[in-house]
């Protein structure tokens, strides 16, 4: 056994033996692995919920640490040491946000060496010698009788998603488990940032951790036995109920959600105003620039604007009248000529 095993053998003895005393009443290998993650989460639960309140306390101080990087700008040795005052006045961490995902490494460490431990098998008939529980309980009993297999919802809890099921269908619940393990933890982060968005943004560092761990904790579970991805999905169910009726019955927390939402909307309101007011900056200039100016007169080619034929179509109707009498005094029969042509016709006469 290696040192890891060595100084972690109390603790595989410890969940194995619960494994065993719930597996005595459930008589089922998925359920015993459930009632035990319940009752680790209840044991750690605790640390939920400080996670939980730290988050909240860095959203509270943001406004300070925004004011501290302007005073200390260029300086980040200052700054370093500015925030960690800070922090320590407030009694906040920015590592406690991420705490329950960074807590849930050693957790799959146990959890891998104790299934593997209890469907460990031995000799070239690999004949079930399971580890880490008393030979006289029911658990140890089923299991050699099983030869080490932990049959249970249609799977067999002791396999790996990459072993070999004998056909890609019998291998396909086996992937659905690790998408659901990987789903619940983007359900529980969602959960968290529509809750208090404004304080997941606070502490980004946390954010990003959480984030991007379950695409990290996925690649895993496609390398452990289906048991340990039984336990971190009932995990994750876990923690969202947690939060759920924290968010819902803590009066503090209740009442921080519910300012931190609207804080937020209103935040989210005037960045779409300012993106609108934005836009109509930008799109008037363009208006004023395209306008022709007074002074000038429309280039040669250019087709004219519906004002300019208008006013055009006007003036020559107002013209066709006066064209029009004009026409009729030269046209009309009997009418007196010109003195001026009278005269011209008498000296024709005379001479």
């Amino acid at each position: 056994m290696s040192f890891l095993g060595t100084l972690f053998r109390p603790i595989f003895e410890v969940m194995a033996g619960l494994i065993a005393f719930y597996y005595g009443i459930v008589h089922s290998y998925a359920f015993a692995i459930a009632l035990l993650t319940v009752t680790v989460m209840v044991v750690v639960s605790p640390l939920t919920y400080m996670s939980t309140k730290s988050m909240l306390e860095m959203q509270k101080i943001q406004p300070m640490i925004k004011a501290l990087q302007q005073k200390y700008k260029g300086d980040r040795q200052g700054l370093m040491e500015a925030q960690q005052a800070l922090f320590k006045e407030h009694k906040v961490s920015p590592a406690a946000g991420c705490l329950p995902m960074v807590l849930q490494l050693p957790i799959l460490y146990v959890m891998y060496d104790v299934i593997r431990g209890l469907t460990n098998t031995v000799g070239v008939h690999h004949l079930a010698s399971p580890k880490y529980i008393g030979h006289t309980t029911l658990l140890y009993k089923s299991l050699i009788a099983s030869d080490g297999a932990m049959h249970s919802l249609g799977l067999n809890l002791a396999l790996k998603a990459t072993a070999s099921h004998g056909s890609v269908a019998a291998a396909i619940p086996y992937f659905l488990l690790i998408l659901v393990a990987v789903g619940l933890q983007y359900l529980q982060m969602s959960q968290i940032t529509n809750k208090n968005p404004a304080a997941a943004q606070a502490n980004r560092q946390a954010y990003l951790i959480n984030k991007f761990s379950p695409l990290i904790f996925g690649v895993i579970y496609i390398n452990i036995p289906s048991g340990v991805n039984i336990y971190f999905i009932v995990a994750s169910l876990f923690r969202i109920a947690q939060q759920e009726v924290m968010y819902r019955f803590d009066p503090a927390m209740k009442a921080h959600a519910a300012r931190a939402r609207l804080l937020h909307q209103e935040k989210k309101a005037r960045d779409a105003e300012e993106k609108i007011s934005g836009v109509k900056d930008d799109f008037v200039p363009k208006i004023k620039d395209a306008q022709p100016k007074g002074n000038q007169s429309p280039a040669k080619g250019r087709p004219s604007t519906p004002n300019a034929r208008s006013n055009r179509d006007a003036a020559q109707r107002k013209s066709r009248p006066q064209q029009g009498q004009q026409s009729s005094r030269k046209a009309t029969p009997g009418s007196p000529q010109p003195i001026i042509g009278r005269n011209n016709r008498g000296r024709k006469e005379k001479g």
